[in-house]
């Protein structure tokens, strides 16, 4: 359902990665029109486009273009980013780090036997290095829940990139493709990081907790794009239902073209049903 909703009410789930932020914060200054609305659950979770909505809440936008989704609706599909790293010169160069913060590593027979485990571990993380495999567990003392796993995590990322390890994030789908898996060399691994629900994410964010940057990645029925909503509406002090009622004639103004899932649209591919607004 796309509808407008005030800033003010959003919950976020992630923190924001400062160079992204900074790049929205120039380019919503002068805003003409919001291209795409964010996603939100039930609950005004942010689920898909936390650094917009940190840069409305920012630059003193009072509302913003919302599609809200059924969350819990099985079609609407919780993702992970994993965690790419290059350069590491020495495996046991890297697993130091993870056993400086008395994290313990397990090998395992499979990519297989690795998934099952996270399965039923959810705060556990694994590693991919060429053909081997490894689960790695914390103490329950120092990983008390989903968000302290990525908190972690995050913090052997910075050791890593401080080693001159180059970091970067890739969907979790990639580990398990022939073709990706044959493009690792000796020098890469691959972070699997913690399998965590849905609930996980709402209970977090009605906590006010929220996860490292690049933790979930969403993926809903039927995506909204090219909403493209006058920004100046979005700062004016009308109330939200005569912006609605506005936001409606809009939305009937335009047409829908309807794409099935695989599209590339502005240099992003998308992995669910798109309808553009023209």
């Amino acid at each position: 359902m796309l509808e407008i909703v005030r800033v003010d009410g959003l919950l976020m789930h992630e923190e924001v990665l400062p160079a992204v932020a900074r790049k929205l914060l120039f380019e919503f200054k002068n805003l003409a029109n919001l291209q795409n609305p964010i996603i939100v659950d039930q609950n005004n979770i942010v689920l898909d486009g936390n650094h917009r909505a940190y840069a409305f809440r920012q630059l003193s936008f009072r509302h913003i273009p919302v599609c809200r989704i059924d969350y819990f609706n099985e079609n609407a599909k919780l993702r992970f980013w994993f965690r790419m790293l290059k350069n590491v010169e020495r495996f046991d160069t890297f697993t130091h780090i993870i056993q400086e913060r008395n994290g313990r590593i397990q090998p395992v027979e499979s990519a297989v036997a690795l998934t099952d485990i996270m399965r039923k571990e959810c705060l556990a993380c694994g590693l991919q290095c060429g053909d081997r495999y490894y689960c790695v567990r914390f103490p329950c003392t120092m990983v008390k829940d989903a968000v302290c796993a990525y908190d972690v995590l995050r913090e052997i990322e910075k050791t890593a990139t401080a080693r001159h390890m180059n970091l970067s994030y890739i969907p979790c789908k990639y580990a398990g493709q022939q073709e990706f898996c044959r493009t690792l060399t000796q020098t890469d691994i691959v972070i699997w990081t913690p399998r965590i629900s849905k609930a996980m994410v709402v209970e977090a964010a009605r906590r006010k907790k929220v996860f490292a940057p690049k933790t979930t990645r969403h993926l809903i029925p039927a995506r909204p794009l090219n909403v493209d909503v006058p920004g100046l509406w979005l700062k004016d002090s009308v109330s939200t239902d005569d912006l609605n009622r506005t936001f409606k004639r809009y939305l009937q103004e335009k047409r829908i073209r309807r794409f099935p899932p695989g599209q590339v649209l502005n240099g992003r591919y998308y992995e669910e049903e798109l309808f553009v607004f023209y």
